[in-house]
């Protein structure tokens, strides 16, 4: 119990909820605080029109008796002005519910004041505004809104003590200090509801993600027709599960190939070798063994050199060391070597027209990329014939061929054949030796120089391999 309780206080699930509610708490307070500011604004500005209301309407009144104080002398109906006064605003003042102070002053002297002031007086200055702010301990411990108008030489001042707008305040704070744990404990079970809701389907990804192992990667994860963040993130996920079906595939499809290639030299090496340890042997045989055992070395160094140029070529390690070389002596001492590799179906290979020039390029990896091109055209070609090496200006850039007469590559395959393990024709992979990564290593390493592969066939005649550089003669 305790491990699902701490499991649970770690979980994605706890923290939507813990920021859920402590969103909500927040908007609590804010709107709390807002409708505190709004009933305090409201209920002062209430006050203020009620106060400035009844000050107008007791200036009015006075204003239509045409009250003259300086002239009042005391009679049998009027003793004082206070009592003069009381009666012309009797409607004004006894209907006064809030019972607010009034004090009125003709000129600078106070003519009247409500009972309520008792013996104190509203002290005014000249420089405040008619509504205003004034402090009295002995006539109320809160605040006391005052509004003073004057009309000619009367003035009248209406206050009233914002107590009760103080009251409703406070019981507003006590109500919503009761009521708020309420809606914060609501706030966690529904944040815990919507995380728990909202993070099931992450539950099912997961659950369904454990299922797929590398045995059954054709497998997909359910949920990526959905138009949300979930949907996107299952097919990215599909996406991912494809890749490293493809990368599996890449691999065992490149491990068996790899196998099967280096197998074949291997074993030629080893029953050559037992052979030739089995009984003594003359000159000219031993030379015979010797030379092939170098043509499976050449081999077995051609592909050991592909699969390293791909490793790199994959975590984008080649840096190229440009030298300039002389053409025609380069491609002489590359046929060289390459001629005994043509021994086995009795074929040469002649070097044709040639270029006189210097060229800037990566001589090993230039070097590798012809290798492959005229190992295929001794594979592919027909026994007895001719591979030819030679050179060409095509729209003012320098192109080097490698052209052999055999069965050709049919014009439906030629955009696969570059592309790895891919072998042309599936009689012929029957019958001839290679891992299918001769062509698109070539393809890579000029493509490297800024140039381009080209090739041109035609079925049972002939085919011609193009490296052609980018950069003008």
């Amino acid at each position: 119990m305790l491990k699902k309780i701490k499991s649970y206080l770690f979980s994605s699930k706890f923290k939507i909820a813990l920021w859920y509610s402590l969103v909500f708490l927040i908007l609590e307070i804010l709107f709390g605080i807002s409708i505190y500011i709004y009933l305090y604004h409201k209920s002062k500005v209430n006050l203020d029109t009620s106060l400035k209301t009844q000050a107008s309407a007791i200036l009015r009144i006075m204003a239509e008796k045409q009250l003259d104080l300086e002239s009042f002398r005391p009679n049998e109906l009027y003793k004082s002005e206070d009592e003069l006064i009381w009666d012309i605003l009797y409607d004004a003042i006894v209907f006064n519910r809030r019972n607010t102070f009034i004090q009125i002053y003709d000129k600078n002297r106070v003519v009247f004041k409500t009972a309520n002031l008792k013996n104190n007086l509203i002290k005014i200055d000249k420089t405040q505004s008619e509504l205003f702010d004034y402090y009295d301990s002995k006539l109320s411990e809160h605040t006391i809104r005052t509004c003073n108008l004057k009309k000619g030489k009367f003035s009248v001042v209406v206050a009233y003590p914002i107590e009760q707008i103080n009251f409703l305040l406070n019981k507003l704070i006590e109500i919503y200090i009761l009521i708020a744990p309420f809606f914060f404990l609501v706030s966690i079970l529904g944040g815990i509801l919507i995380s728990i809701k909202s993070l099931n389907r992450i539950n099912k990804i997961i659950a369904k993600t454990e299922e797929i192992t590398a045995q059954n990667l054709d497998e997909i994860i359910l949920g990526g027709d959905s138009n949300d963040e979930f949907g996107r993130l299952v097919n990215k996920m599909n996406e991912m599960i494809l890749r490293i079906k493809k990368s599996i595939k890449y691999m065992n499809q490149f491990s068996l190939a790899v196998a099967h290639e280096l197998k074949t030299p291997l074993t030629i090496l080893q029953g050559e070798i037992e052979i030739a340890l089995k009984s003594p042997k003359t000159s000219n045989e031993y030379q015979e063994i010797l030379k092939s055992n170098y043509e499976e070395t050449l081999r077995l160094i051609r592909i050991v050199d592909n699969l390293f140029y791909i490793s790199k070529s994959e975590h984008s390690l080649i840096n190229l060391q440009l030298e300039e070389v002389e053409l025609k002596t380069y491609l002489e001492s590359l046929m060289k070597k390459m001629k005994i590799l043509g021994d086995e179906k009795n074929m040469n290979i002649e070097l044709g027209d040639v270029l006189n020039i210097k060229i800037r390029i990566d001589p090993d990896l230039i070097k590798q990329a012809l290798t492959n091109l005229i190992d295929n055209a001794f594979k592919f070609g027909i026994e007895g014939s001719t591979v030819k090496l030679y050179t060409e200006t095509i729209n003012e850039k320098l192109s080097i061929n490698v052209m052999n007469f055999g069965v050709g590559i049919d014009i439906s395959e030629i955009n696969n054949i570059f592309n790895k393990f891919y072998r042309a024709g599936s009689y012929q992979t029957n019958r001839t030796k290679g891992v299918g990564l001769g062509l698109s290593v070539v393809k890579s390493i000029i493509e490297l120089h800024k140039g381009k592969l080209e090739v041109q066939s035609i079925p049972h005649n002939y085919t011609i391999f193009k490296l052609i550089f980018n950069s003008r003669l």
